[in-house]
């Protein structure tokens, strides 16, 4: 008799090797890994689809990035998913014993009609999240310091994240 596959968590997390803090994620793939080790779909299933479930379709990836040392009651990973005209870092928690609990994009890059939209973020030590996006016009060379917003997000003692727009009124 065969064994079926199961998907336990402790094997899911050994897929994240531990990060450092402050950690930054840039918007381009430079930080991910050239020859990742692929994630078992029935571990995808189990852990990253409660969360993306409404977002995938057949070109949709998730390559495992690594996971945040030093929390206590909860787990925190960042993935990089991958799909058409988006690539993003995702950071996601769960409880010890394997349930999500919330889950944010932090960074990367999506491409809109009105251009390309970036987005970079720092991880500190303290796990305050800040995150910078600009949209970079389509016809322009540069960003748009007009179309800059910056936010705040904080990982919580209970693994849960919270976020805010920190954008002051711009004056005219």
């Amino acid at each position: 008799m065969r064994k079926q596959p199961t998907a336990d968590f402790a094997e899911f997390i050994e897929f994240f090797p531990e990060l450092a803090l402050p950690l930054s994620l840039l918007p381009d793939i430079s930080q991910i890994p050239v020859d990742p080790l692929p994630l078992p779909g029935i571990l995808q299933e189990a852990y990253i689809l409660p969360f993306e479930a409404d977002e995938i379709d057949e070109f949709t990836e998730f390559v495992p990035f690594g996971r945040i040392a030093g929390t206590k009651d909860f787990h925190a990973i960042v993935y990089w998913k991958a799909s058409l005209l988006r690539y993003e870092y995702i950071l996601a928690t769960y409880s010890k014993a394997g349930e999500p609990l919330s889950h944010a994009i932090v960074g990367g890059i999506r491409y809109e009609e009105e251009g390309t939209i970036h987005s970079v973020a720092v991880v500190h030590e303290d796990y305050r999240i800040n995150i910078a996006e600009g949209l970079d016009d389509v016809g322009l060379l540069s960003m748009d310091p007009a179309q800059t917003q910056t936010y705040q997000m904080a990982l919580l003692p209970s693994g849960m994240i919270t976020y805010e727009n920190n954008e002051e009124e711009k004056e005219e």
